[in-house]
């Protein structure tokens, strides 16, 4: 079964995630641009580091001119940000990257991006689905991939050049290459390795790389820039030698950093960081939006400046929209993928990468002072998630419970407000919060919560788990 979430169609591969599902989306593909009249132009297709994607790409390919839809193939590995940033300057309908993106090894994905470089909507994505449920079984086409690139039906494409240059376009370059910073860049086996290396080349810093060939197994770790999944890069932040560390997931949209000291800086923070210096320093105008589940201190540092601050599901599709409906600076989730108005349509790790860097430059501060700077102006909230795994037998009734009967759990203190637009979330006073979604990528409950103090973030999840009406899996691996 095909079931796209808030990223895309993900699945295990060998179990849903197949050569035969990967070709009924694409002939679904085929099909839906047939529908709006689009078939006539070429679809661009790339693909990530992950086992088979190269394979599955090719797939892909060979379904869509089968259909008579030309494809334009991106035969190196590419971040998914550099194929959103192709769709929408070179005016296409439609882009597919084969990604899983943070998720782990034994995932692939597809990507789908729709005119203008976004994310596809819902209403696209269940228009898909519905397609999907109608095709049969479907073998290889008569014509192979090479075949089809020796008839000029697919024509090997690269936008790599463009993509940079729009990169270095966004930053101060003169005011980096002045300092000669020295970073520590870790692109996670994933695909940024060669874009962000030209980029910091570009901008005079000495730049050291671990983590950079291929390895499938992502070093036997998720490809998600938390902090458990970067230590040996922490091991080496905490010598000193560098000014800032870098990290990017698996597709490149989501960033992690370290600071000068080797302190990580969690992705809620990394926001506060580059929106704050967006308003301060570049003085640039324009809100933000945030999902669910990210922090409220980003609300305050808007309102401190004028400028609304707008809450949406979780979903980049979702940040984006509002963006453009609203013309915002900014919008960002705690996971680490944020978007900055001007450049690509969706999240781009990269981009928040060396707008870091910049920053760093402009202000002639260090990565902790400037977290220093914000937090004695707008205070500090507690944030925590815990990831438990379920059942499918677990999800319905956990469903059935807090989303449909709207059980409320024993909290300790009280609520003054109750949001279903995504899972539930309960607001607390004094911007605390509590929620439990279900992940859209994998079959994970998500617990997520904003306190005053650690202290209280222990009292709420001791009373979360302790209500036996709930009866919550055990806990597996808190963030």
């Amino acid at each position: 079964m095909v079931k796209f979430g808030t990223g895309g169609w993900r699945a295990v591969i060998a179990e849903e995630f197949t050569f035969n599902n990967v070709r009924r989306v694409a002939q679904a593909v085929a099909l839906y641009l047939e529908e709006i009249g689009q078939a006539h132009k070429p679809v661009v297709v790339g693909h990530d580091l992950r086992f088979l994607s190269g394979r599955f790409s090719r797939s892909l390919a060979e379904i869509l001119v089968h259909n008579g839809i030309q494809v334009w193939f991106i035969e190196q590995v590419v971040p998914t940000p550099m194929l959103m940033y192709a769709v929408d300057q070179e005016g296409l309908a439609m882009g597919i990257m084969v990604t899983a993106s943070h998720n782990p090894s034994e995932y692939n994905g597809l990507k789908i991006i729709v005119e203008g470089g976004k994310d596809a909507p819902v209403e696209v994505t269940n228009r898909l689905e519905e397609i999907c449920s109608t095709i049969p079984d479907l073998q290889a086409p008569p014509l192979s991939f090479t075949d089809a690139l020796a008839q000029g039906k697919i024509v090997e494409y690269s936008n790599k050049n463009e993509y940079i240059d729009s990169l270095l376009a966004q930053i101060d370059t003169q005011a980096v290459q002045a300092l000669n910073f020295r970073v520590l860049f870790n692109p996670m086996f994933g695909v940024a390795k060669d874009i962000m290396a030209m980029c910091l080349a570009s901008l005079r810093c000495s730049v050291d790389l671990i983590n950079a060939g291929r390895d499938t197994m992502f070093g036997q770790r998720a490809p998600t820039p938390s902090r458990e999944s970067l230590q040996d890069m922490e091991y080496m932040m905490k010598q000193g030698r560098y000014h800032i560390g870098i990290a990017t997931d698996g597709d490149s949209d989501r960033i992690g950093l370290y600071d000068e000291k080797g302190n990580y800086i969690e992705a809620n923070e990394i926001l506060k960081l580059l929106y704050y210096y967006l308003k301060a320093y570049r003085g640039e105008n324009g809100g933000l939006v945030r999902n669910v589940t990210t922090s409220h201190v980003l609300d305050r540092i808007a309102h401190s400046f004028g400028e609304p601050a707008y809450e949406v599901p979780v979903g980049f599709k979702h940040i984006s929209s509002k963006m453009d409906e609203e013309n915002l600076l900014l919008g960002g989730e705690s996971s680490g993928g944020l978007k900055i108005r001007g450049h690509v349509n969706g999240k781009d790790g990269i981009l928040a990468a060396l707008l870091a860097v910049e920053m760093l430059a402009k202000t002639g501060k260090s990565l902790s002072q400037l977290l220093d700077e914000i937090n004695k102006r707008y205070g500090t909230l507690h944030f925590g998630e815990v990831n438990l795994h379920y059942h499918p037998q677990d999800r319905t009734r956990l469903d059935q419970i807090l989303i449909k009967d709207k059980y409320t759990p024993t909290l300790p203190w009280k609520v003054e407000k109750t949001s279903y637009q995504d899972g539930v979330k309960f607001y607390f006073n004094n911007d605390t919060w509590f929620s439990i979604r279900f992940s859209g990528t994998e079959p994970i409950l998500r617990l997520a919560y904003e306190t005053n103090t650690p202290q209280e973030a222990e009292q709420l999840k001791a009373s979360v788990f302790s209500d036996s009406y709930l009866n919550l899996p055990p806990q597996e691996g808190a963030i």
